[in-house]
């Protein structure tokens, strides 16, 4: 019994360890409230080292022969709000995610009408590969963009480009369903650009040698955050296990901080801490006394 057990608790470990991986994304929050595709991809060309702006897609878009909408006439990076402020398709359409990402980094990708399953996931990102998340809002006909960028076990890292949202960490099943700040609608994950490209990335070479250490953990009132480099004015923001941010410190300096538990409940926390640019992440449990 005891050697079942051991064996079982060895494969755990192993199942875990093969979804544990995250890849240093970087945030790009929308700069029109239509833009969640524009924003996606540059954090997606960045990614892979190609440099551009949101204008600078939008207006790509708003030039191409045949584009599905009229984006006006005006250029995007002169006045984005006389057309060139406007929703997009995943894909299947001229100016869409998809070709966006052929044309600036010669990304190939393709769409799939479905949301992922973790273990599909977990092979693009083993290869290095981000994925464009499509969310629907129930019952209407519109939807909004994000980037997934990472799993570990059951959680799903994500990039949401709307005003104040960021970097998140979400479950699985949240990421299928559920009501997300950038609607009051419940959002259900409908389409995906998978990308197929043999592909690598240019920034994650940023964190080489920088890691975040957390000593105790679990813990039950307070703990402390290593970082591998010296922090300035860096960021920390701490998300439940559906995605939400649940207390945030500003400000830190210095090659580590204490981290007051105040009044967080018991539970399995994602950490996230930004500085330049540059994100490190770690897992946090609260347990009780």
């Amino acid at each position: 019994m005891k050697k079942s057990l051991l064996f079982s608790a060895i494969l755990c470990c192993l199942l875990f360890t093969s979804r544990a991986q995250v890849l240093n994304v970087r945030n790009n929050e929308q700069e029109y409230n239509q833009w969640c595709w524009a924003a996606c991809s540059k954090t997606i060309l960045e990614y892979y080292g190609f440099d551009t702006t949101q204008c600078g897609i939008a207006e790509w878009v708003r030039a191409t022969p045949k584009t599905w909408h009229d984006y006006g006439s005006v250029n995007c990076c002169t006045d984005a709000s006389q057309g060139c402020n406007y929703w997009n398709y995943s894909w299947g359409e001229p100016g869409s995610i998809q070709e966006i990402l052929v044309h600036f980094g010669n990304l190939q990708n393709t769409g799939v009408s479905a949301a992922l399953t973790e273990n599909e996931i977990t092979a693009d990102i083993q290869k290095n590969r981000l994925f464009v998340i499509r969310w629907g809002w129930v019952g209407t006909v519109n939807g909004h963009f994000i980037v997934g960028h990472g799993i570990k076990g059951d959680s799903i890292y994500f990039m949401n480009p709307w005003f104040g949202e960021g970097l998140h960490v979400g479950t699985y099943s949240f990421m299928l369903s559920g009501i997300d700040k950038t609607s009051t609608y419940t959002h259900e994950w409908t389409h995906t650009n998978r990308i197929t490209s043999n592909v690598s990335a240019v920034s994650e070479r940023s964190n080489e040698g920088t890691t975040l250490s957390v000593n105790p953990n679990p813990f039950f009132s307070e703990t402390t955050l290593q970082s591998g480099r010296i922090l300035k004015d860096a960021t920390l923001t701490v998300y439940n296990s559906c995605g939400q941010a649940a207390k945030q410190i500003k400000h830190i300096s210095g090659q580590s901080v204490t981290f007051h538990r105040d009044n967080l409940p018991c539970g399995i926390y994602f950490i996230r801490l930004e500085q330049d640019n540059n994100s490190f992440s770690a897992k946090l449990v609260i347990k009780d006394n």
